[in-house]
């Protein structure tokens, strides 16, 4: 009997094209409250959930991090999110294929739910059996709590579920949970995903339709 898979997506930078927006965004806001913030300044802290991304920035620049201005980020990103966020090219079509096969899928964002719901929005696909954001753990990436906990709600095994990150603190979660990883190069190249331990690297969701189909029927 062959095992059965899931497949977990991070939200930002693999199911949707946002984070160049949200760092827009953030900077914008960051720059009305007089922090002289870049759309760089983030790069570093992708996927490792809202408070850590805008925080660090924040103290960056000698100030204290105050929670409202995450808020006031969250207000224009989702007024602005079907505007300027996309899908890359053949997510969707992964999607639907998963889905048709009968493959259990999950989002598994350190976002708070708030902003992992415009982005599902604004992807116009709404049918995984679990979405798990950074509102549901205390500890958010690079531990594997959030990763866990997809496992635990959809029924899979850890060691058969596989992980697709743009993120380095998101290679590093899936792999302490045991899962497989995948890198997709949206935001950091193949050489940091693989310094970070990503079992695999693509650079289109064409590439990965081909390996997830090669993984979960490799017997």
């Amino acid at each position: 009997m062959k095992n059965e898979y899931a497949i977990l997506f991070d939200m930002d930078g693999v199911l949707v094209d946002s984070e160049p927006a949200l760092a827009q965004v953030a900077s914008e806001i960051f720059r009305e409250a007089d922090i002289p913030a870049s759309p760089e300044d983030f790069t570093p802290y992708i996927g490792t959930g809202e408070d850590t991304y805008l925080g660090e920035v924040v103290r960056k620049y000698g100030h204290e991090f105050d929670p409202g201005i995450k808020y006031k980020v969250y207000d224009r990103y989702i007024a602005e999110a079907e505007k300027y966020v996309k899908t890359f090219p053949g997510t969707l079509d992964l999607l639907n294929t998963l889905k048709s096969k009968g493959i259990k899928m999950a989002v598994v964002s350190s976002a708070d739910l708030i902003k992992v719901e415009a982005n599902i929005k604004a992807l116009g696909f709404n049918d995984f059996d679990a979405v798990i954001t950074g509102s549901d753990v205390k500890r958010k990436k690079p531990f594997p709590d959030i990763y866990l906990l997809a496992a635990n709600k959809i029924g899979i095994e850890p060691a058969n579920c596989i992980v697709v990150e743009d993120a380095t603190a998101g290679i590093e979660s899936g792999n302490a949970a045991g899962m497989i990883t995948i890198g997709y190069t949206s935001t950091i190249g193949r050489n940091d995903m693989l310094a970070a331990g990503a079992d695999h690297v693509v650079d289109t969701f064409f590439q990965l339709k081909d390996l997830i189909k090669s993984l979960i029927s490799a017997e």
